[in-house]
């Protein structure tokens, strides 16, 4: 409601946190039906509420691109132009390309290429929590906030992060959490296991099973890292 303030009484109840965590509560019929609208921000913001915010989570790129709005409007920035600054550059991360909309708003849900060396260093940053060069990027709070367990689906999921169930309950060096993306999942991932610490990255073409890295990583790499 900060950010928009014309919303109907049935989401005033959403907030950051809950797009955060995918769970709005509002409909969404699917990128297909965002993509050629006039405005996504609207016409996200426009779809009906199915269930109470903040007590399911229902994977939704536009809650996704949501935040990216909400970014804009509380920085005064253009995500993009923002996360290059704060993010990008003092990474190194120079050579990346991310999709606006036709609004001007860097699309929140999908859109942005880079480099797999420059996937593996947003990795490392989480890995250590926020730091790099000496330097603390993202709150070693924030990020311990964003992988903790948020909300149950097929998978944990906390903020934008999914969280593998651990081989063994008992062992913690065991908790990874991963970044999924392209076509839902299709094999692009981000693997950080802070306490071992390990941090690995997937790029495939993958189309007829994308939890297949998953299985490479759980199979191949974590288990014989934790042995």
């Amino acid at each position: 409601m900060n950010y928009f303030n014309d919303l109907d009484d049935s989401k005033k109840g959403i907030t950051i946190k809950y797009l955060l965590t995918m769970s709005s509560g509002l409909h969404y019929p699917g990128n297909e039906g965002m993509i050629p609208s006039r405005n996504w921000t609207e016409f996200v913001l426009e779809q009906p509420v199915e269930f109470e915010p903040g007590v399911q989570m229902k994977y939704s790129c536009g809650s996704s691109h949501i935040l990216s709005a909400i970014l804009q409007k509380a920085t005064g920035m253009n995500t993009l132009e923002f996360a290059r600054k704060n993010l990008f550059a003092p990474l190194g991360i120079n050579d990346f390309h991310w999709y606006q909309d036709t609004q001007g708003i860097a699309i929140g849900g999908f859109g942005l290429r880079m480099k797999i060396e420059d996937m593996l260093k947003f990795g490392v940053l989480y890995a250590q929590n926020g730091a790099w060069n000496s330097k603390q990027l993202i709150s070693a709070d924030w990020i311990a906030r964003s992988v903790s367990p948020s909300l149950t689906s097929e998978t944990l999921y906390s903020y934008h992060w999914r969280i593998m169930k651990s081989i063994k309950k008992e062992d913690a060096k065991n908790k990874t959490f991963y970044a999924m993306g392209m076509g839902g999942g299709r094999g692009q991932y981000i693997f950080v296991n802070q306490e071992l610490p390990l941090v690995a990255v997937f790029t495939t073409i993958i189309s007829n099973d994308s939890l297949l890295s998953l299985h490479w990583f759980n199979n191949f790499i974590l288990k014989n890292s934790c042995l």
